[in-house]
């Protein structure tokens, strides 16, 4: 992730992420007692938001991400929500995952796109 941000914002900004960190939206994902990824998932009023995902390098490629996506749709159907959105860069890999997962396009932000699902 952080050639993206790179890429498209200048670089990383740890201020930034400070301050819009919230630990009661954030998950940490263990696999053997060792951290190896987190999201951040928003409760809206009519939606939820993932509003970041992030997977250790080394663990890549290894389902991690697809457990992420079958965890925060089991998740919302329990609490009977309809819709999730979010916003991933095009380049992004994980934006294949979502397709994967039937997230559709609903709007080009440029070097991104604003992705949905309806449960």
């Amino acid at each position: 992730m952080f050639g993206y941000f790179t890429k498209y914002w200048g670089g990383w900004k740890p201020d930034k992420f400070r301050s819009n960190f919230n630990p009661k939206e954030t998950s940490m994902i263990l696999r053997d007692n060792q951290r190896v990824g987190y999201y951040v998932l928003k409760n809206r009023s009519d939606h939820n938001y993932i509003d970041n995902v992030q997977i250790s390098p080394l663990m890549k490629g290894k389902g991690i991400g697809t457990y992420i996506m079958e965890l925060i749709e089991t998740q919302a159907i329990k609490t009977n929500i309809k819709l999730i959105k979010l916003e991933v860069f095009k380049d992004n890999p994980a934006k294949n995952l979502y397709e994967k997962f039937n997230y559709k396009i609903i709007k080009d932000k440029g070097a991104s796109v604003l992705m949905e699902k309806k449960l």
